[in-house]
């Protein structure tokens, strides 16, 4: 803990530390060629909006570019095409964190999936988990009971037990802390000494991280990813629209050779000019839809 106000948990101090955990990026000579990783600052950025509103529609790249640098630099805390502070994207999200867990953890494990590495030789989620860890351990503002919705079920832990964590879900804790982030820190500019500590001056160049957050952690940590939620249909299950389909013909089956009972029937046999009628008090069964009928008289 220090007394200095650094560190200090922020949106630009939370998306300093997440860019660290990103996929392998593009080498320069891709990027010359034209391709493109999907894992700039900005779009690393407008995911996370996404989790919080995910019907968030992006600027292009080049509009949104300058205000993600601000941002990561704790210069801005909000502004067009950010919607934080005190906005209705904001309030609703908090709702649903604390109502409806399951839906908004569901954006986070899309993010995760399309930029976090996941990879198991260099660990760069546990060395995420253990530098937020140890980020809000350190930030003095943080009250000991203050509460984390990190628990894939919802639940809350409290910033004194982080340090008794063995265990978690990964896309879970990134949104628990993201969640406390948006909702609690609105004024990003705290953040700023942090920043400048992290990431020096390099003589108008990019400003890299240099921290060690995270390494002050020395217990084993494991994550997980959360498990599906949509079951997938058995392969031999029949779809409901066949099954009606073979019903509906059987009964049409059933229904072409059904059988007529008539009783009592009255036949007219017609010969020449002379016209018979003949009457009958037997029974005729007449089958329909065969080749053959059968009448007994």
């Amino acid at each position: 803990m220090t007394t200095d106000g650094i560190p200090r948990l922020c949106g630009g101090t939370f998306f300093v530390l997440l860019l660290q955990a990103l996929k392998n990026r593009k080498s320069a000579r891709e990027h010359y060629k034209g391709d493109r990783d999907g894992l700039s600052d900005p779009e690393v950025l407008i995911g996370l909006i996404k989790v919080i509103n995910p019907d968030y529609e992006p600027p292009r790249l080049e509009r949104i570019k300058t205000k993600t640098n601000d941002f990561k630099a704790c210069k801005l805390s909000k502004g067009e095409y950010l919607p934080f502070g005190n906005t209705p994207e904001v309030e609703v999200f908090d709702e649903r964190i604390r109502t409806e867990y399951g839906s908004a953890l569901i954006p986070m494990t899309d993010f995760v999936n399309e930029f976090l590495d996941l990879g198991e030789t260099v660990h760069k989620d546990v060395r995420l988990v253990k530098a937020l860890i140890e980020l809000v351990q350190c930030d003095y503002s943080i009250a000991s009971d203050e509460g984390f919705f990190i628990r894939d079920d919802g639940g809350q832990i409290k910033k004194a037990a982080l340090s008794d964590l063995t265990k978690v879900c990964y896309p879970a804790f990134l949104l628990g802390i993201w969640h406390y982030v948006v909702v609690n820190r609105k004024d990003n500019s705290i953040g700023k000494p942090t920043y400048d500590e992290w990431c020096p001056e390099n003589g108008g160049g990019p400003r890299n991280y240099s921290g060690n957050m995270g390494k002050g952690i020395t217990a084993d940590i494991r994550t997980y990813m959360p498990e599906p939620t949509d079951a997938e249909p058995a392969d031999d299950a029949q779809p409901d629209n066949e099954s009606n389909e073979d019903e509906q013909e059987d009964d049409n089956q059933s229904a072409a050779f059904s059988q007529q009972v008539i009783n009592n029937p009255l036949f007219i046999q017609q010969n020449g000019d002379n016209n018979t009628i003949l009457s009958n008090y037997g029974t005729v069964n007449l089958t329909i839809g065969e080749k053959k009928g059968a009448a007994d008289e």
